[in-house]
């Protein structure tokens, strides 16, 4: 390995890092992170942490319960309630994410260089995926496991040759930290790993290759246990083949806020699309043989015939063609070798770390105006008072974005400074979350509230529901009427009105 190679890798190296750190500065700019789901998480977080603090958080142990089964999505949960010990709510959640997008491209970079030591750089080509549309909807604990399915394969590519008793601890809990982040990339990362190791068998040292079967065999208890409790069955694929292409060329999984992110998008594509032709061509001009890199190509090509004819989803997860979009394009990173050289190479990099710095500084304008958005959104429900039952009722989703809701579960951000109970807690009315509602929980009767407030049963629902917020509610609108007569209006901010319950019902 000559000098300048040295040189040459360690300020790729550096550079990859600093714009992975500045890659982190949009969270820490807002006091509320614009996701769609992200408040409901971290609420269910802080539920965990105070589950036993009944003299501050009464109605939390009256309500929920926690689920200690061994499912997935316990994740976020289990780190955000570690941290919210020593920092308060808001901050865990923002150290979470900032580790989220330091764990995806910590992955990419460390995947690039188990495969290409020589030629990482392509690596830079994760950057855009950082803020990919699952980690916009607030999606923390599938949007761990893509990083964690990256530095699992790393690991295994690394030390597949000698398959140790310490090699088999290592992929072991990287395989469980998947698990408990999200059964997609769980399922896709032994997939992954089972074509790269048939894809690299040799007769020479199949016997060593064979440990690998034996080593793995404890990742087939949990998934056994999961399809056993949870098989719901297959759903469908719904969309045709051309609207499969369009989706993921480019690359939809970029788009969360405006379509300015599509025509990123576009250029993120003709960029794969450029890096890849570079290699075919140096393949075919060097008339190169098969290498064991090329496994990844292969792993590639299996994922895309899973994308066009596999299911939309299995047993209750579904988005699975835009959950593989994502993995197709980071899995082709290790692949891709242009060997470009001097000004060529010089070129790529600074391509791509322009590529990168727009995407950055698009996150840091919408994070500061959608955050606006969210703060507007809490300060109207400030006022509530404490361990109360609430519901938000929704008449406005989208306002500056496109795409993103960022209302949806924002009044999550309330009920775990309050110790509300927050009737819109989606994860805590499914047994496959870490909090879930206890089963002598009496709900309200909330029919087609999600697309139509304005149908809310306001008598039927009185008794337990302590608290109604409303959110740009037209002023003549019936509901405003029937609301009057069992709760009155004690606080408007903004375009939010919170309702509380009156003594006695109005005639």
């Amino acid at each position: 390995m000559t000098t300048s190679f040295q040189l040459d890798s360690t300020w790729i190296r550096r550079l990859f890092f600093a714009l992975a750190l500045a890659y982190v500065v949009p969270f820490w700019t807002v006091r509320y992170l614009p996701m769609t789901d992200g408040p409901n998480h971290t609420a269910n977080a802080w539920i965990v942490r105070q589950h036993g603090n009944v003299e501050q958080y009464p109605l939390f142990n009256r309500y929920y319960e926690i689920n200690w089964r061994p499912y997935p999505n316990w994740t976020g949960v289990a780190v955000m309630s570690a941290l919210m010990y020593v920092v308060p709510p808001l901050i865990a959640q923002k150290l979470l994410a900032s580790g989220i997008v330091l764990l995806l491209l910590g992955g990419a970079w460390a995947l690039a260089g188990v495969a290409r030591p020589e030629e990482r750089w392509p690596a830079l080509l994760a950057f855009p995926f950082a803020y990919h549309e699952f980690f916009q909807y607030g999606f923390f604990n599938f949007s761990i496991s893509v990083g964690a399915c990256l530095v699992t394969l790393a690991y295994w590519w690394r030390h597949r040759e000698a398959p140790s008793l310490r090699f088999a601890v290592g992929i072991n809990l990287l395989l469980w930290l998947c698990w408990f982040s999200h059964v997609f990339s769980f399922s896709l990362a032994l997939l992954a790993i089972g074509v790269l190791w048939l894809a690299t068998l040799r007769p020479a040292t199949w016997r060593r290759h064979l440990l690998h079967v034996v080593i793995l065999l404890p990742q087939l208890a949990l998934p056994l246990w999961f399809v056993r409790v949870q098989w719901t069955g297959v759903e469908p694929m719904p969309q045709s083949f051309l609207e499969l292409l369009r989706a993921l060329v480019p690359p939809r999984v970029l788009f969360s806020f405006s379509q300015f992110q599509l025509r990123m998008a576009l250029v993120v594509a003709v960029a794969f699309l450029a890096l890849l032709v570079l290699t075919v061509w140096r393949r075919e001009h060097r008339r190169l043989a098969w290498r064991e890199t090329d496994a990844f190509l292969l792993l590639v090509l299996v994922l895309l015939a899973l994308y066009f004819f596999g299911p939309e989803g299995l047993t209750n997860g579904s988005l699975i063609t835009g959950r593989l979009s994502l993995f197709i394009y980071l899995l082709l990173i290790p692949w891709l070798a242009p060997r470009l050289v001097g000004r060529w190479k010089a070129a790529g990099i600074f391509a791509l770390t322009l590529l990168a710095l727009v995407n950055l500084g698009y996150q840091l304008r919408w994070h500061r105006i959608l955050g606006e958005e969210v703060r507007q959104f809490v300060a109207g429900l400030e006022p509530v008072p404490p361990n109360s039952r609430v519901l938000s009722l929704l008449f406005r989703r989208y306002q500056a974005s496109e795409h993103t809701d960022v209302y949806s579960h924002a009044t999550g951000y309330v009920a775990m400074e309050k110790g509300l109970i927050d009737w819109d807690n989606y994860e805590a009315k499914e047994k496959h979350f870490s909090t879930r509602f206890r089963s002598t929980v009496d709900f309200p009767n909330l029919p087609g509230i999600l697309w139509d407030p304005g149908s809310f049963l306001v008598m039927a629902n009185r008794d337990k529901i302590d608290a109604v917020y409303t959110w740009q509610m037209p002023p003549g609108h019936p509901l405003r009427a029937r609301l009057r007569r069992s709760y009155r209006l004690t606080s408007r901010i903004g375009g939010g009105e919170l309702w509380e319950k009156r003594a006695h019902p109005r005639p």
